[in-house]
């Protein structure tokens, strides 16, 4: 990522204020709120370990380990696999913090129906 970065910097004009590694971008980002959760999955894509399946350490279905095999033997455990899970409460509880996206986020609630059908501004006639 930081390789992408730099070249990206390389193509931009002159003091541009672009990130020069992956660390400072990762660290900028982190205070908005917008982050992820991350769940293991099995490496065929038969099940995710979530929920009631948490504590499994092979897949229910075709019986992969969900880690990878480890040689030195230290306390964390690498999965084969991981989903990356974005949560939409956070970034919508964003859009309403402001007034102005308010208006747009309750315009089809706010505003009747034509006929029982829902028209936006940009169907009705010109």
């Amino acid at each position: 990522m930081t390789e992408l970065l730099n070249e990206k910097k390389n193509i931009l004009h002159e003091g541009n204020r672009l990130k020069e590694n992956f660390y400072v971008a990762k660290s900028m980002i982190k205070p908005l709120g917008l982050g992820y959760q991350e769940i293991d999955i099995c490496p065929n894509f038969c099940m995710l370990y979530y929920l009631e399946n948490t504590e499994l350490n092979k897949c229910r279905t075709c019986e992969h380990a969900r880690y990878n095999p480890r040689i030195d033997w230290d306390k964390t455990l690498i999965a084969h696999r991981k989903l990356r899970y974005f949560t939409i409460t956070p970034k919508l509880q964003r859009l309403f913090m402001s007034l102005k996206n308010v208006v747009h986020m309750t315009w089809h609630h706010l505003h009747d129906a034509v006929d029982g059908a829902m028209i936006h501004l940009f169907d009705r006639e010109a």
